[in-house]
């Protein structure tokens, strides 16, 4: 991470200064409020400043580190907006290594060169095999009929780590903590449904996308009908596929979203079902390409191309992120930010190239950011309260500025992190939530009453409570913010 230490390039926020008499009498009634028991127990930081004139309105330890939970998605989104622009996307191709003949032969292996395109899902397509569909549609259209060697995917610019280390364990075999790679189907993710039959036996899994048949194992307890069914699951010891337990009542069905243990080949082995579907044969088996050891061929130098899909522009991927929060996609940024011309992506390279583009972009200081993750599901992430608020006042100095509020989530959305939060301020507050155990975030826009347009971050860690309390406290003071004067 360059330029260790630096200060705002934007200019310092002077932390004391309010913006007017009415601003002090708010920032009085927001300390009441954080003050009040039980919140005077929490660790609270937060920054109110008003995006046009810069003035503070509120600052509360606000150069203090946060564990920031979700807001972490801010950083990560912003750190890819600075970099590659709203209309930046990911391209997918697949190469013939070698020649295919008159009719439709390839003597050769068929490449997948993936990007890390985070949108190969339902989330932007009819289904989440739609998208491969269509590369295999291209495939048949060129002509292709029978590939004489394997299914290779390109993984070599992509670091085989997949799982952070300050990840919770239990997170794991969950959909909100699936892993990423280089060319990923369904979000790193399957929704598997469950079937009971009669009560005492186990219940049978199906799921979709499907790929490796063996990719789930029941661990599911048939109960009597009218008894409890909870299901849940678990890493197998192997490392390499998800157990699903809990019970289920007898002849009832229910779904769970489970994460794949190994996205990359899943995502092969999906592909080559659907080539086959479609009337093309793969003689070879599905290969992952880690090590350039492993290329046979001209395997490793470029093919003819054959099939392509570019992803849809980067501010509809970051709305797709930051509206439903999204841990996987944002995941997928953080690893293609750190993908350089001698390197490969991973977490490591991402974290150092979302905090450097920070720095270099937004004039952050760099000793108030530690990034661990690109999603927040680490408690290892720390960010300051002026950091948050210092980005999202950048922002507004964008061309993509209404496009980024836009993104954030609103109160009442559908299916955003603020459906039932803040209710009759629809179109006046775009935030970013944030919730692990004992942290609660909110940053993101306000616009008040008397016509301003405010950005803030509210950050409280180590509350001890349920974290619907402690959201009442932090949407309570958005409200006073948002009435914009002591009327």
């Amino acid at each position: 991470m360059r330029a260790r230490g630096r200060q705002w390039a934007l200019g310092v926020i002077a932390l004391g200064a309010l913006a007017s008499p009415g601003g002090a009498q708010s920032a009085d009634r927001l300390d009441a409020l954080f003050d009040a028991p039980p919140y005077d127990r929490m660790h609270i930081g937060a920054l109110v400043v008003d995006v046009e004139t810069g003035e503070v309105v509120y600052a509360r330890d606000a150069a203090r580190r946060y564990v920031p939970a979700s807001n972490q998605k801010v950083l990560t989104t912003l750190a890819a907006l600075e970099r590659w622009g709203p209309d930046y996307r990911f391209h997918t191709a697949i190469e013939a290594d070698g020649e295919v003949s008159p009719d439709g032969i390839l003597v050769g292996d068929l490449l997948v060169r993936g990007s890390g395109d985070p949108t190969l899902s339902e989330r932007y397509y009819d289904d989440d095999e739609h998208p491969l569909r269509m590369l295999v549609g291209e495939l048949y259209d060129a002509g292709l009929r029978r590939v004489r060697g394997d299914l290779v995917i390109d993984a070599l610019e992509w670091d085989g780590e997949v799982v952070e280390e300050s990840w919770m364990w239990g997170d794991l075999a969950f959909g909100y903590g699936s892993v990423g790679g280089v060319f990923v189907v369904g979000e790193g993710r399957a929704v598997v449904e469950a079937r009971a039959g009669e009560a005492g036996g186990a219940a049978a899994l199906h799921w979709t996308p499907l790929g490796d048949p063996d990719r789930f194992v029941s661990a599911v307890r048939v109960v009597a009908a009218g008894d409890d069914s909870d299901l849940s699951a678990r890493i197998r010891r192997d490392g390499f596929g998800v157990e699903v337990t809990g019970t289920l009542a007898a002849h009832t069905s229910d779904t769970i979203e489970l994460s794949v243990q190994d996205p990359v080949m899943e995502a092969g082995l999906v592909l080559r079902r659907l080539l086959s579907d479609r009337g093309i044969d793969v003689d070879g088996r599905v290969r992952v390409l880690t090590d350039s050891l492993q290329c046979r061929r001209s395997g490793c130098g470029a093919g003819t191309v054959l099939a392509g899909l570019r992803s849809p522009p980067l501010i509809e991927i970051v709305q797709g992120i930051l509206e439903p929060s999204q841990n996987w996609m944002a995941e997928q940024l953080l690893w293609a930010l750190g993908r350089g011309e001698d390197g490969r992506a991973g977490w490591e390279a991402g974290t150092e190239a979302v905090a450097s583009i920070l720095v270099d972009g937004f004039g952050v200081d760099s000793l108030d950011l530690v990034v661990r993750d690109g999603s927040g599901l680490s408690a290892y992430n720390l960010v300051t309260p002026r950091a948050l608020v210092g980005m999202l006042q950048g922002v507004h100095r964008r061309p993509w500025a209404a496009a980024y509020a836009s993104a954030l989530a609103e109160p009442g959305e559908t299916d955003s992190t603020l459906e039932r939060r803040l209710e009759g301020l629809r179109g006046r507050v775009f935030a970013k939530t944030g919730t692990i155990t004992h942290v609660n975030s909110l940053s993101g826009y306000i616009d008040t009453d008397d016509g301003r347009r405010l950005a803030f971050a509210i950050l409280t860690n180590a509350s001890g409570m349920r974290a619907s309390q402690v959201r009442s406290v932090v949407d309570e003071a958005v409200r006073l913010l948002a009435d914009g004067n002591d009327e």
